[in-house]
């Protein structure tokens, strides 16, 4: 299964139709395995229908012919399910893209057959870069902390943090990402049910935070609870997602460890933030250590090591073109506008109030938050100027 999934954009004719089998072959509960794979090669509504298609489709994906024609025997079921599920995520301000959507995350594309076909994200997709940040559920004050310093000085540069919203280093991993760039930081949540599921439990509030900033992402259709299998799964779209992967806390044995060992599959780095050698879930970080995972003891020397095309694209302001599926509620403008405002060299809060036409009070507090995220420096005779990296 080493072939590539659809290209972006290479939409047939009757797209719409292809787009609700796809969704409908997406609601059948079985192997996601080979439904992602059989997603891959529908190019007609009408294949779901076809036993030369199913026949071709088993042959070439090596898979039980049975199994392939109860899959598509499914979907053909699921079609009015389809139509009435696209409809609920609009309503709903959910947007439901496809692999032949033009905005489908191309980084997915790495997963060849695996990519899922459907995805439902409520938010923006944007084409920046992420780092992955993953760790233990059941963290220490030290993981927790060591996260939130990572998520914050990194989504501080600008790279979205990604990260699978659970409990424990994860939402640490969210909540500082949202708190940097003066409270404008991006951070992706790739979920292991539908996403319009409270789990974990009681976490709304933060949720519809992340999809002011960034978005919340799964495979899995509306209403889908989470289950123990599910979990696995979405690992692989939050190791394809980032360039780079970091764990935190992991034990020996835990979703983490697939997370990073699903990204050196990928050809992405991995970074592991050591620990000590008395506690459980620094184990498996340790392992990841000893085996060629990068050390992670800085975020600033992270940043040192990003490879060139990455910082390229922090760089350029003008790469954060995706279209946000709702307003961006609680957005903040003046951030990147002040930074932009600083490229060409050190200016005083009342010379940057002029030039971007703002209140001198407003300025400065902006600049406060900034310094804190590390983003500016303050220097003699209240000049400020961009942090050197």
């Amino acid at each position: 299964m080493a072939e590539k999934p659809v290209t972006n954009g290479n939409t047939p004719e009757d797209g719409d139709d292809v787009r609700r089998a796809l969704v409908a072959l997406n609601l059948v509960h079985g192997d996601r395995g080979l439904i992602c794979a059989l997603g891959q090669r529908l190019r007609t509504a009408g294949e779901l229908r076809s036993d030369r298609f199913a026949e071709e489709a088993a042959s070439s994906l090596e898979a039980p012919p049975d199994r392939v024609r109860t899959i598509l025997h499914a979907a053909r079921g699921r079609l009015d399910d389809a139509g009435d599920e696209m409809a609920r995520a609009s309503e709903n301000g959910i947007e439901i893209v496809t692999l032949l959507d033009r905005h489908y995350p191309p980084a997915l594309a790495d997963l060849g057959l695996q990519a899922p076909p459907v995805l439902y994200v409520r938010g923006r997709l944007t084409p920046l870069p992420g780092i992955s940040i993953v760790g233990s559920r059941k963290a220490d004050a030290y993981g927790l902390e060591v996260a939130a310093w990572f998520a914050r000085r990194l989504a501080a540069a600008g790279l979205i943090v990604i990260s699978g919203f659970a409990r424990g280093i994860d939402q640490a991993a969210h909540r500082s990402a949202l708190a940097a760039r003066a409270g404008t930081g991006r951070t992706a949540a790739v979920l292991g049910c539908g996403i319009d599921v409270d789990y974990p439990r009681n976490s709304r509030r933060t949720a519809a935070e992340i999809a002011r900033h960034g978005c919340l992402i799964t495979e899995f259709p509306l209403g889908w609870q989470p289950r123990a299998h599910h979990f696995p799964i979405r690992n692989r779209l939050i190791a394809a997602l980032g360039f780079a992967s970091l764990v935190v806390r992991a034990a020996r044995r835990s979703g983490s460890l697939i997370t990073a060992r699903l990204a050196l599959d990928l050809g992405r780095d991995v970074y592991a933030v050591p620990g000590s050698v008395l506690s459980r879930e620094s184990a498996g970080a340790h392992l990841l250590l000893r085996d060629g995972a990068i050390p992670a003891l800085d975020p600033d020397a992270m940043l040192e090591t990003l490879p060139t095309p990455i910082l390229a694209q922090l760089e350029s302001p003008s790469t954060d073109t995706a279209e946000p599926t709702r307003p961006a509620a609680g957005a903040v403008p003046e951030v990147d506008d002040l930074l932009v405002a600083l490229k060409d060299g050190a200016r005083t809060p009342e010379e940057l109030a002029s030039r971007l036409e703002r209140p001198v009070p407003g300025v400065l507090a902006t600049l406060a938050r900034l310094e804190v995220d590390g983003l500016v420096r303050r220097y003699k005779g209240a000049n400020y100027a961009l942090a050197a990296r």
